[in-house]
């Protein structure tokens, strides 16, 4: 069951028993009072949803730490509960029959839909929301219809009615662009936005090569001329400069993260600009790196990339939403001593009508610091775009003097594996976790990403660029790069023909390959730390530990982070088998080589 599923079945739920549960298990006094305040109260609450959801959206982007999980189970739980009380307020009015008619209340059923639009930076938890958008767009039809028969059906006072138009057409459009956003952020339409031929301006340049274009997937340095103009364009500032090439480079390894390969030809290597003329040392590099993935959580979570592809109609509608709040914000204090309402639903519609006008404002201020905006606009072009570069300067080069990712995520499998045959409480909080929720989360470290391991990850794929060079961009070689398995750091260290065949891994997939390595460069240190390095151990080493961790943590808790072909089953199946043999008291040599024999 999706959110919107469980919003409509949760409310009319509450709807229907919510008169039988007052009435017999609560006195008369607690039912008046939660008939008189009930809708109040459950407006205000939506309201205050949408402003958590704002902070936890913000949080759950940039936290790294202990407490993500924490963070995304909050985030969770707000973005559910947003859709869920908005919903339930329009179900609760549309079954209600006393004194709507001559109250404010009706007033409110726009701001409603406005809720349902959600904020700009969360308009999916998760990439199966986005999935379901189709969903989304046929529930939004089931509640504007809602919403119109309350308006119709419970008239109000004529000036409310007739403030309450533009307002309902800004909360109808709102909606439209959340679902809109959701839409282009589902993989179907990211592929298809992939494999879309290009549209060049510049017709010497689409034509060559046109044959083999048509089969290639669009990426931004496909058509060079214009990518060269726009990272090189002359108006521009050194810190924006960077930011094309980060957005460029972005756009090029795009489709790979809906798991769709792209060729990779001479000229797409000639032009890249990552490790080429843009990062010069690895602290710009993971800098590079870290806006790479805003920008890609921004396509798949936000509605900042909808807000960049149709910026007319992003700026109209900001437009539309913040008149129509502040215009009948205006209308109703003028019309104030008109209305004979409870004093209560006055001071309820001020705060919804004041808390429009600042979501509205907030939207559009975080939309011009936004780096899709200053990527586009940030220029000497004229003077409007003058005056916002001089507005956003100390915004753009805090942008680019970012040490990048600053902590790394550690999961140490074999560690809490001896830790849950020693420890009483990991074994008996062990024993009621059956879906592994605890190991997973509760147990997963956080730790600095030194300089020393930025160096050492910048300078291995230096190398691997320069070896590419030298091999005249030999395509057989690159896949053969590509496709190293882990046994060819044994050949390199001229292991290969005394090590065991099981550990070439020649049939292995990629999620059984880490574990395999993982637990073997535990075995590894731990062994190499208590007998030859007990007080202290190098940095290689501990490089060495800290992105295999890194990479447990992935295939444990981020599988969504993996390829596509990366199978939840075989992840379950081989941790389950794993945690078998591990366990068992048997010395580490006996427990490893049954492992890779089982798997």
């Amino acid at each position: 069951m999706d959110g919107f599923e469980f919003s409509v079945a949760v409310s009319l739920l509450y709807v229907e028993i919510k008169g039988t549960v007052l009435r017999r298990v609560f006195s008369q006094i607690v039912n008046n009072f939660w008939n008189e305040w009930e809708l109040r109260l459950m407006v205000l609450l939506s309201l205050i949803l949408q402003f958590l959801l704002i902070h936890f959206g913000k949080r759950r982007k940039k936290y790294t730490g202990a407490r993500v999980p924490l963070i995304a189970i909050c985030a969770w739980i707000i973005y559910l509960s947003a859709d869920w009380m908005a919903t339930l307020v329009l179900s609760t009015l549309l079954r209600g029959s006393v004194g709507l008619e001559k109250g404010l209340v009706v007033f409110w059923t726009p701001f409603l839909l406005w809720h349902l639009g959600g904020p700009y930076n969360i308009t999916a938890y998760s990439l199966e929301d986005n999935e379901l958008w189709l969903r989304h767009f046929l529930g939004m039809f089931f509640q504007i219809g809602e919403a119109i028969y309350i308006s119709v059906r419970f008239q109000s006072d004529n000036e409310l009615n007739a403030m309450a138009v533009p307002l309902f057409i800004a909360g109808v459009l709102k909606y439209f662009e959340r679902i809109w956003a959701l839409r282009c952020a589902s993989p179907k339409q990211l592929m298809k936005s992939f494999y879309e031929p290009p549209r060049s301006k510049y017709p010497s340049d689409s034509s060559r090569d046109g044959d083999e274009r048509k089969t290639m997937i669009r990426t931004g340095l496909y058509d060079l001329t214009k990518r060269k103009r726009f990272i090189e364009d002359p108006n521009i500032t050194e810190e924006v400069k960077f930011l094309r090439q980060v957005h460029s480079s972005f756009e090029v390894l795009k489709p790979l993260f809906t798991d769709l390969p792209f060729q990779i030809s001479k000229e797409f290597y000639n032009e890249l600009v990552y490790l080429n003329r843009c990062t010069i040392n690895a602290a710009e590099a993971f800098n590079f790196v870290k806006i790479e993935l805003e920008f890609l959580y921004d396509l798949l979570f936000t509605k900042n990339p909808l807000h960049h592809q149709h910026y007319i109609c992003n700026l109209a509608l900001r437009l539309i939403c913040f008149y129509s709040a502040f215009s009948v914000l205006i209308a109703f204090s003028a019309l104030y001593y008109k209305f004979q309402d409870h004093t209560v639903d006055f001071v309820v519609t001020y705060v919804l009508l004041f808390s429009a006008v600042f979501l509205e404002s907030s939207s559009f201020h975080m939309y011009i610091r936004s780096k899709w905006t200053l990527m586009w606009h940030a220029n000497h072009k004229n003077k409007l775009k003058r005056l916002y570069l001089w507005f956003a300067e100390k915004k753009l080069r805090s942008i680019k003097s970012k040490k990048g990712i600053r902590r790394m995520a550690q999961h140490d499998l074999l560690g809490y594996y001896l830790k849950a045959r020693t420890s009483q409480i990991t074994r008996a909080l062990k024993s009621i976790d059956f879906i592994n929720l605890f190991q997973r989360f509760w147990y997963s470290e956080w730790k600095d990403v030194d300089i020393e391991l930025k160096e050492f990850i910048y300078e291995h794929l230096k190398n691997m660029r320069t070896e590419l060079r030298n091999e005249q961009f030999n395509p057989k070689h690159l896949e053969k790069m590509l496709g190293e398995k882990g046994d060819a750091i044994l050949e390199r260290k001229g292991l290969d023909p005394i090590v065991n065949e099981d550990w070439k891994m020649e049939s292995t997939d990629f999620t059984r390959r880490i574990f395999i390595w993982h637990i073997a460069t535990s075995i590894v240190y731990y062994d190499d730390l208590s007998k030859h390095r007990k007080y202290s151990c190098g940095s290689i080493c501990k490089i060495g530990k800290s992105l295999s961790d890194y990479m447990m943590y992935l295939i444990l808790v981020r599988p969504t982070m993996l390829p596509k072909g990366f199978s939840d089953r075989v992840n379950d199946d081989t941790y389950n088998q794993s945690q078998r043999i591990l366990l068992q008291p048997k010395s580490k040599q006996t427990a490893m080589m049954e492992f890779i024999e089982k798997l």
